[in-house]
């Protein structure tokens, strides 16, 4: 009798062991995915504002005034191991919540709305930018994303005719949102994300008949904040059975450095603007893509 009760308390112990153990691999999993989202949340935002020229022209003294308006697709590389991790062991903490497996990567995209307008007697200009994407779903992912950014960019070089514009500039960017995963009432895994972006570039454009290619440098550094939760509720043998966990990670200016190379061409077409652009973070190994389309003058 006593040796059933040893083996069925080792049993016990076993199986609390390998709960254990899978609880602590599904919040390993969501902390790894909310690290990732401090390298990817920059590099999306940055995505926003890109305008080909160097700099636009001043509003005054100009005949006609610089400015634009416009909008802008962008889209940027989000990993998915981290999350994956967390949902496979979700799936066996729970008994089979049927959370789904992702793919390695996903297209994390944006749509902005940006303004720019030229400098008063300087040869400057400021840039604005918004946007604001709530609950959107992507098959089994939802989410949902605010930002709102600007930057001011002082030319130190002119377009001429056989000298490029070259501009240096800085600027920031403020996001909000969160990326969730969810089974009905089921099981979800979610984290919640806060950054400020704060960036320093160079940029450099020529104009060549109705083309104009450019290329330029960004120093990225951000502060974020990132809220990972993840829960179940299932039947298991007749009894709801129930967990659920949370954890914050942080990083702060200057834990992270990201240097970022971006360029493309523009297409100036009377009143009409249009851009395709490209970027890469060299530490996070980053890539981001942006079209623009825009009234200008």
């Amino acid at each position: 009798m006593s040796k059933k009760i040893i083996t069925m308390g080792l049993s016990l112990l076993l199986a609390f062991s390998v709960f254990a153990t899978s609880v602590e691999k599904v919040s390993q999993g969501l902390e790894e995915f909310s690290i990732q989202l401090f390298d990817v949340i920059p590099n999306v935002a940055l995505q926003q504002g890109v305008w080909p020229e160097a700099w636009i022209g001043k509003v005054f003294p100009s005949v006609p005034p610089h400015f634009g308006v416009g909008t802008s697709l962008g889209v940027a590389k989000l990993p998915l191991a981290g999350l994956n991790n967390a949902l496979s062991q979700l799936n066996e903490v729970s008994g089979g919540a049927s959370l789904p497996s992702l793919g390695e990567n996903l297209v994390f995209p944006t749509l902005t709305a940006d303004a720019r307008i030229g400098g008063l007697l300087l040869p400057f200009d400021i840039g604005v930018s918004f946007m604001r994407l709530p609950n959107m779903t992507f098959g089994p992912i939802t989410f949902d994303f605010l930002t709102i950014g600007g930057s001011l960019r002082y030319a130190i070089l002119q377009d001429k005719v056989l000298i490029p514009a070259i501009s240096v500039g800085a600027g920031f960017m403020y996001n909000k949102g969160y990326v969730e995963v969810k089974v009905e009432d089921t099981a979800y895994v979610r984290s919640d994300f806060e950054t400020t972006t704060i960036f320093f570039e160079a940029q450099v454009s020529k104009k060549l008949l109705f083309l104009v290619p450019f290329v330029g440098f960004r120093g990225v550094l951000d502060k974020s904040t990132n809220s990972w939760a993840w829960a179940y509720d299932v039947a298991f043998n007749g009894y709801q059975v129930g967990q659920v966990e949370k954890g914050t990670v942080n990083r702060a200016f200057g834990d992270q450095f990201h240097p970022q190379i971006f360029g493309g061409i523009g297409f100036d077409i009377m009143l009409f603007h249009a851009s395709l652009s490209a970027s890469y973070d060299f530490v996070s190994s980053i890539w981001g893509a942006n079209l623009g389309l825009r009234f200008q003058l």
